[in-house]
């Protein structure tokens, strides 16, 4: 029996370089007053506003991309750890945070829930903090982020051997999904923070064929290649939207597709709000599966290495990438450094893989005996054959994990 595999990985990596020598003593730039902590919000409803607004500033809805918040989050949470003063509240800002405590054990109990898989479901989170010879990093630092992130801490020496180990580290944990997230390091390069998240899950009901068929992207109709069977799956539709939750074997995990039935994708998905999101997650999640005849697009979106920092200058991180008015206090010992510690540049790269594998793969899973059953005689037929939004979504919380969209073939 043939089986559909998920794939997905995620990674992020932060750069804090320094301008100048590391060779006099030079105290660095201090807090700037006059930024005030955001509201009181829960740690969900914080996550839930982050995650959109990263999705759609990174083409959320207008292409084929995908972007992993939860990828993104620890890599910034491990960030603020090491900033002080306004640096450090910007940064907490952006992910709509007033308590740092707060939204640590957040992350940790929803990561705890995402790695509770079995098999034949595989998941992984991954930190590291890569830190350069004679850089005067404070252990502090780095013992918050081995004991509240399990990160592991390496040394370097060289940029471009740093490079290589810091893409074959990734390589490693995300599986060989990403092979690379940086093309060079620059020999300003001081630390760097690494982040990956990685899923692969059978369909609980899996699919039974793949076949070719019309997809109307916005450029006009065009053949593709769906997924075809008869699957158990929770159906959420309105006058504006259908919603489509399908689960997988050995993890709470639950894969959402959800397409407008009018608006163009971009301009549904540019309407979204948090609230918004949540509602339609939470409600398709809570509602009885049922059998149905669906159709899904075949698909393997990567987003390629992706530069964050216009994002999140946009969503008001600056100072941080700013060596005038960076912050960096918490993580590195400014009465032994010359120059100036600040963030140039934090990347992502994020890839969902959905496709059907032969016998072999399914009889190196299990052996299954299955008896067809007489078909049922209403049978709903769902088709997503125009461009869709995905989410791999934590049910628990309706925490999304991942998100993309699928807007032509």
């Amino acid at each position: 029996m043939a089986k559909k595999i998920t794939k997905v990985a995620a990674a992020v990596l932060l750069l804090a370089a320094l301008a100048g020598a590391l060779i006099a003593f030079e105290k660095g730039a201090g807090p700037i007053a006059g930024l005030t902590a955001p509201a009181e919000a829960s740690p969900l409803e914080s996550y839930t506003g982050f995650a959109l607004k990263l999705s759609l500033a990174a083409g959320l809805g207008s292409r084929n991309t995908a972007v992993s918040p939860f990828s993104v989050y620890p890599a910034l949470l491990m960030l603020s750890e090491g900033a002080a003063g306004d640096t450090k509240t910007e940064i907490l800002s952006a992910l709509g945070l007033s308590s740092q405590e707060e939204a640590r054990e957040w992350f940790k109990s929803s990561a705890q829930r995402f790695l509770s898989s079995q098999p034949p479901a595989k998941t992984s989170i991954a930190n590291s903090v890569w830190m350069k010879s004679g850089v005067p990093v404070r252990e502090s630092f780095v013992d918050v982020l081995e004991k509240r992130y399990s990160a592991e801490s390496y040394s370097f020496s060289d940029a471009a051997d740093a490079t290589a180990r810091i893409n074959s580290w990734v390589y490693n944990k995300t599986n060989g999904m990403i092979d690379k997230i940086i093309e060079y390091l620059d020999r300003s390069a001081a630390i760097v923070l690494v982040n990956t998240v990685y899923l692969k899950a059978n369909w609980t009901t899996p699919f039974e064929t793949v076949i070719s068929d019309v997809f109307n992207s916005p450029k006009g109709p065009s053949r593709a290649e769906y997924l075809s069977g008869e699957v158990e799956a929770k159906l959420l539709e309105s006058d504006d939207y259908i919603a489509v939750a399908l689960s997988y074997a050995g993890t709470d995990v639950k894969f959402v597709a959800l397409m407008p039935k009018k608006a163009s994708l971009e301009e549904f998905a540019s309407k979204l709000s948090e609230k918004d999101l949540l509602n339609v997650l939470s409600s398709v999640l809570g509602r009885g599966g049922e059998k149905v005849k669906l159709l899904m697009p075949k698909f393997d979106v990567d987003s390629g290495i992706v530069e964050l920092r216009p994002i999140l200058e946009g969503m008001g991180v600056r100072r941080v990438f700013d060596p005038e008015r960076a912050d960096l206090s918490e993580m590195l010992d400014y009465s032994k450094l010359a120059g100036k510690a600040y963030v140039s540049n934090v990347f992502h790269r994020a890839r969902v893989k959905v496709d059907l594998y032969g016998t072999e793969a399914a009889a190196a899973t299990a052996v299954v005996v299955k008896v067809t059953a007489a078909r049922p005689e209403n049978v709903k037929t769902v088709r997503i054959d125009r461009p869709f939004l995905f989410f791999l979504v934590d049910p628990t919380s309706s925490a999304v994990l991942f998100a993309g969209s699928f807007v032509e073939p």
